[in-house]
């Protein structure tokens, strides 16, 4: 029998070995196909650029930042400010230095990559929230990813309760612990 693909253990271990999700890591999928307006730069501050948000969605973190020629200047480093006025820095990448930009600059953004802002605010009683991408799909059964129990793939506690593997199996067992 072949092993499981993405690298993983036959243990419920979702997903491949040790990463989240798969194999590979984080691969730079180059520019996307289109990039929309997300901010305007603000400031430079400590090296990182300051920006305001000018979309009505909130990007992800660590999300790539382009200018509009699709050229990746940095990436999403911190959001902050109150919900209806976001700002967010920009931890720019080597070689390009925050304070070359000036007041108003565009930055751009794979829309992809942004969060509405309904995910952020909290929920009206007896609604819940829509899912778009799997996950709350009713409890059903034990947690996803094979055995039930809280170790996952882990190594040891395994099988559940009752004698120890390979322990005695009855028969003369000493006389307990001295």
């Amino acid at each position: 029998m072949r092993p499981p693909r993405g690298g993983g253990s036959f243990r419920g271990n979702r997903g491949g070995g040790g990463f989240r999700g798969g194999r590979g890591g984080f691969r730079d999928e180059g520019p996307p196909s289109e990039v929309v307006e997300v901010s305007t730069f603000v400031h430079a501050c400590e090296g990182d650029a300051v920006t305001k948000l000018t979309h009505e969605k909130i990007p992800y973190f660590n999300a790539p930042i382009y200018l509009q020629n699709k050229t990746q200047i940095g990436k999403v480093d911190e959001i902050f400010g109150p919900i209806n006025e976001s700002y967010f820095s920009v931890k720019v990448m080597e070689g390009i230095v925050a304070t070359s930009y000036s007041q108003g600059d565009k930055f751009y953004i794979d829309p992809a990559k942004l969060l509405p802002l309904a995910r952020f605010l909290p929920q009206p009683k007896g609604q819940k929230p829509a899912f778009s991408r799997g996950g709350g799909r009713g409890g059903r059964g034990p947690p996803r990813g094979g055995r039930s129990g809280g170790f996952r793939g882990r190594g040891p506690p395994r099988g559940g309760r009752g004698p120890p593997r390979g322990g005695s199996r009855g028969g003369f067992r000493g006389r307990g612990r001295f």
